[in-house]
């Protein structure tokens, strides 16, 4: 990495990292401008500025000011009155009245009472994904659970009825977020290969949002004949009282964003908590043995589990918000328009606040209470993710469910390595994983790619180098 420019004129230090050479290795050069620069680094390329905080302080100075720290959740939004634009409109966009009307709005949907709701059509979805596997096959676990999980969101947002319907429209969804994640890594410094793709993006933005429609006038249709609404969508066309309803434009975007931010977001939790009781039996022994027991008398492993799951590999890697004016974050003068990335996977490894940060320890959650700011995995302030405490109850439903059906097992010498794609922290290639009947007999088997230098690993031999995503 380039080393720190210090400026003439006595400005802070900055690096001179190239945007292209950043995207290459995400995961890795976030570990290393905290390293160089600690609580806060900025890169600048091109006249442009980057701001990176690692620091709760400083989350909380950004986080909690949504007037001077704006919302943008897609980096590609489109031309004006374009599909794109639309597409992209939802609640992790929006700033201002317009989110706090829409947030007030889709609230309900997430409401303990609405989750409640849900959760019949979640572990009928998870039972019958238990019953298609098959004791002694080796699955990719990243890929079952992203099918999972697109089958769990298509369902719950867009409806419980027409469950095929609903999955053909979540798969056109996750086919646009996809080229997105592609395309969009050029949307800072726009280079040929965003030239490319760019224009076939915004067409397929234009089929999805036919689509979206299509959907939005079936659910109208049903919700007619029903008594209650009872997926995602059918309420927030209901509207809410005195907030009135969203207009079809609102409801276009929020119904991709919500799929966006929820399907991978997900999957990839399920996936390292998986992996994670996987390579320590111990813990995995002692959750299957408290999911059997009555409700009443369990201590709270799964919650413990997820929470520490999500702190050593947190789904989201980094989320950022946008100056909105000019504003000092840290030593750095950031003009309107500057990007300030928060990084969740760098703060909740800082020793200061998490000992042994690398150790996958869930029973630190017994005594452990960390501010909003230093544990953010849903973000944290007047943003944070909305759909938290639903993505939170399948969680808790089907990682039990899981180790109640199987056993299951990473082959010895297996590569399994991470990597930040788009914001999100993902596995790279397959995680195999063989299922066995659940003997409760759990082994670990060491393995090989960067997990073993995020993770300290039972038996495993640690390197004392950044974790750096493969090539």
């Amino acid at each position: 990495m380039p080393s720190p420019d210090q400026h003439a004129d006595n400005q802070p230090a900055v690096s001179r990292l190239p945007f292209s050479v950043f995207a290459e290795d995400v995961l890795g050069h976030l570990f290393a401008l905290h390293e160089e620069f600690g609580p806060v680094a900025a890169v600048e390329d091109q006249g442009l500025r980057l701001v990176l905080l690692f620091d709760p302080e400083l989350n909380f100075q950004v986080l909690r000011d949504t007037e001077t720290y704006q919302g943008r959740f897609f980096p590609i939004r489109g031309p004006k009155r374009s599909s794109q634009r639309r597409l992209t409109c939802g609640l992790l966009g929006m700033n201002g009245e317009q989110h706090s009307r829409n947030r007030r709005i889709l609230k309900d949907a997430f409401s303990l009472r609405a989750i409640a709701g849900y959760r019949p059509a979640v572990e009928s979805i998870t039972d019958r994904w238990i019953d298609s596997w098959q004791p002694g096959t080796t699955i990719d676990l990243n890929e079952e659970m992203t099918r999972y999980m697109l089958t769990v969101t298509s369902t719950l947002l867009f409806g419980m009825n027409d469950q095929q319907k609903a999955c053909e429209l979540g798969e056109q969804i996750a086919d646009w977020a996809a080229r997105m994640h592609e395309v969009g890594t050029g949307a800072l410094v726009p280079d040929a290969a965003f030239d490319a793709g760019y224009e076939p993006l915004l067409a397929q933005a234009e089929e999805l949002e036919k689509s979206v429609i299509s959907m939005i006038a079936h659910r109208r249709e049903t919700i007619a004949s029903q008594s209650e609404a009872c997926d995602v969508l059918s309420l927030l066309i209901r509207g809410h009282g005195e907030l009135g309803k969203l207009n079809d434009e609102e409801l276009v975007g929020q119904a991709c964003v919500l799929f966006g931010a929820a399907h991978m977001t997900t999957a990839h939790s399920l996936t390292w908590t998986l992996l994670l009781l996987s390579l320590h039996p111990q813990i995995a022994a002692d959750l299957l043995a408290e999911s059997l027991l009555p409700e009443e008398s369990q201590t709270g492993l799964i919650e413990r589990v997820i929470k520490e799951s999500m702190r050593v590999l947190p789904a989201s890697a980094y989320s950022q918000r946008v100056t909105g004016k000019r504003v000092t974050v840290g030593p750095y003068d950031c003009p309107p328009g500057t990007p300030v990335v928060f990084t969740p996977l760098v703060t909740h490894r800082l020793p200061s606040l998490y000992p042994e940060p690398r150790k996958f320890d869930p029973d630190r959650w017994r005594e452990l209470k960390p501010s909003p700011y230093e544990y953010l995995p849903f973000g944290a302030g007047a943003r944070m993710c909305v759909g938290g405490p639903l993505a939170m109850d399948i969680l808790r439903h089907a990682i039990p469910r899981m180790l109640q059906g199987f056993r299951f097992d990473v082959p010895e010498g297996a590569e399994i390595s991470a990597m930040v794609r788009g914001t999100m922290l993902a596995p790279v290639g397959d995680v195999p994983v063989q299922l066995n009947e659940a003997d409760g007999q759990f082994t670990s088997h060491p393995i090989r790619g960067n997990l073993t230098t995020l993770l300290d690993l039972p038996g495993a031999a640690q390197a004392n180098t950044r974790p750096r995503q493969p090539r």
